[in-house]
């Protein structure tokens, strides 16, 4: 296996559109409420973001969250199928919750605090056949190993399909978040002949001329192409750090595809690498890729 290092560009493009689109732009988050919830809300001004920029015990940061007409909405965005959603909101919205009270002694109080309610979407954009409904919900309590007695200790996540491969309700109620969707659909579908670097290139280009998130892309294309293209001395020495540890991944992801229970598709998604890549790494390891 080729132990050369290097500092990859943009895998998370679209969790950095995401972001942007919806955590940094007060109208589009208040468009994407709407369509979520089938309000008509025009008082982007009252909207709060409280987007959590790092969440110390999960190293890791929410994607959208904010608070508006009394209840607080996190926004997550995933590519690929992910059950445990349910256990990441609580985690999240504790954060939230936290971070929102004024302080912590007033829960010993004797007066009832009240919170905004949680409003908890996961929008869908990876493998359709991982989520063929539009809307599904996970629950928290599909997690549980003991018994408990049913509605108890419950949370969900409402997963959305948000890919552009069909006529979809929520995204003709969101113009912004449609166009997001071509945007990632162009990706996909250019990934099939060409690199990740090249594919994000062209889309970026072809999107642009079909005014598909125009004035976005044309001012914020650099950060979307390659915010990690730069060298950054201090992430090149953790990934020699975790050098080990990645290559036992792959090793463990290469030998899921070589038993038939990953597809060369999810593998390159979870490992950050072209199908071709993955293809010719099976074969370095003497692995089959028949079922490709």
């Amino acid at each position: 296996m080729n132990s050369e290092v290097k500092v990859p560009i943009n895998n998370k493009y679209k969790d950095t559109l995401f972001r942007k689109l919806f955590g940094e732009n007060k109208e589009n988050a208040l468009s994407l409420f709407n369509a979520v919830n089938d309000t008509s809300y025009t008082t982007a001004d009252e909207l709060e973001f409280t987007t959590l920029e790092s969440v110390v015990f999960m190293k890791a940061h929410n994607d959208v969250s904010f608070i508006f007409d009394s209840s607080m909405s996190l926004y997550e965005h995933q590519s690929t199928y992910n059950p445990n959603m349910p256990l990441r909101g609580l985690l999240y919205f504790a954060q939230l919750y936290h971070k929102w009270l004024p302080s912590t002694e007033e829960l010993f109080a004797p007066k009832l605090i009240e919170i905004p309610a949680p409003r908890y979407i996961v929008f869908y954009n990876g493998n359709s056949s991982k989520m063929p409904e539009d809307i599904t919900e996970l629950k928290l309590s599909s997690a549980f190993i003991g018994e408990s007695d049913p509605g108890k200790f419950e949370w969900t996540a409402t997963m959305v399909n948000i890919r552009a491969d069909k006529k979809r309700d929520i995204l003709e109620k969101c113009q912004i978040l449609k166009e997001y969707s071509i945007f990632v659909e162009e990706v996909i579908i250019n990934r099939q002949a060409m690199s990740k670097e090249d594919a994000i290139i062209k889309a970026v280009d072809d999107c642009i001329k079909k005014n598909v998130l125009k004035d976005f892309l044309t001012s914020q294309r650099k950060e979307v192409l390659m915010p990690l293209a730069e060298f950054d001395e201090t992430k090149y020495i953790e990934i020699i750090k975790k050098q080990t540890f990645d290559e036992g991944r792959m090793n463990v992801v290469l030998s899921l595809v070589q038993k038939d229970k990953l597809s060369i598709e999810d593998a390159a998604e979870t490992l950050g690498l072209d199908v071709e890549k993955i293809k010719e790494l099976m074969l370095q390891n003497n692995g089959s890729v028949s079922s490709v």
